[in-house]
């Protein structure tokens, strides 16, 4: 297991997750491709054989979630389709998170006119019917190895200060929380207020679940903690640098948009969890030439080698 360091930086602790970067730099990272890394080694040998080598996943076309699994499908030659909504194809190319995809080779289909989940997802099962490819939704591996989701977070907890003011997880579904909930506990952490700053609604009842469905346990038996969802929607990029390094800017950028506004950290010994960094426009740019020169290179030695 490694564990990812702990910065001290503006004044603030930082538990960097984001150098989780098992594809180098410029590439996907974080916790989250942590999970999709186990997700694969778990059901590798499903996918090849009783799913045609296919994986389907549905998301935003502003999430990381189509580009995680994207370049994980790639690192283990297995193909794979995102299904999204809410633009046209002539766009795709100016998202993001969906021009890596297409740099990983994933294939996008475009499967509503709007960005509603529960549409986007019902046509992904619709296409993994049809392709017999396996659905991959978020927090996929909760369903045959929750217990490892959470232990590969809880055990990063580790390194963090023993004793703390405020600690701040930027949340989505909460998976990352529950563990970070379960070692604050195992390694006697002591944490005075913890707040979760949700980019979407507020996950209270889906923290709690994991917890009694997984742990058969009671959530009222783990550290309190507040849940906030903050007020901006979930496409509003937030852009913070921190001594000159950008952190994400939409999980990432609305917590620490929301620390600024109600911490005193000058004061109190604060820590913000980074739970990942999508790779930002430049350093995409930057994968993409790198791949062509690569490929030009290996043009030129092809012709010199027939010469």
């Amino acid at each position: 297991m490694h564990i990812t360091p702990v910065d001290y930086r503006e004044g603030i602790y930082w538990k960097r997750d984001d150098l989780f970067k098992p594809f180098g730099d410029y590439e996907v990272n974080g916790g989250k491709v942590r999970q999709a890394l186990k997700l694969f080694e778990t059901k590798l040998d499903d996918i090849r054989n009783k799913h045609n080598n296919g994986v389907i996943t549905a998301a935003s076309v502003h999430s990381p979630q189509s580009a995680n699994i994207g370049k994980v499908a790639q690192k283990y030659g297995v193909k794979c389709i995102a299904a999204v909504g809410g633009t046209k194809p002539e766009n795709l190319d100016k998202l993001p998170q969906m021009r890596l995809t297409k740099h990983y080779g994933c294939e996008i289909r475009i499967v509503a006119g709007h960005g509603m989940t529960a549409v986007i997802h019902a046509r992904m099962k619709d296409i993994a019917k049809e392709t017999g490819y396996m659905p991959i939704e978020m927090g996929e591996l909760l369903k045959t190895n929750p217990k490892e989701v959470f232990e590969a977070t809880a055990e990063q907890v580790q390194n963090i200060p023993d004793e703390l003011d405020n600690l701040i997880i930027p949340t989505g579904v909460a998976i990352q929380t529950a563990g970070i909930l379960i070692g604050l506990k195992r390694y006697n952490k002591k944490v005075k207020r913890i707040v979760c700053v949700c980019v979407g609604p507020t996950r209270e009842k889906k923290l709690a679940g994991y917890f009694k469905d997984v742990y058969e346990d009671d959530i009222k038996n783990y550290h309190p903690f507040e849940m906030i969802a903050h007020k901006a929607p979930y496409s509003k990029s937030m852009n913070f640098k921190i001594e000159g390094e950008y952190i994400d800017d939409i999980y990432e950028g609305k917590a620490y948009d929301w620390l600024l506004k109600n911490i005193d950290y000058k004061k109190e010994k604060t820590m913000m969890w980074l739970v990942g960094k999508r790779p930002r426009t430049d350093e995409i740019e930057h994968l993409i030439s790198e791949k062509k020169i690569i490929e030009n290179e290996t043009r030129n030695n092809r012709r010199l080698w027939y010469n």
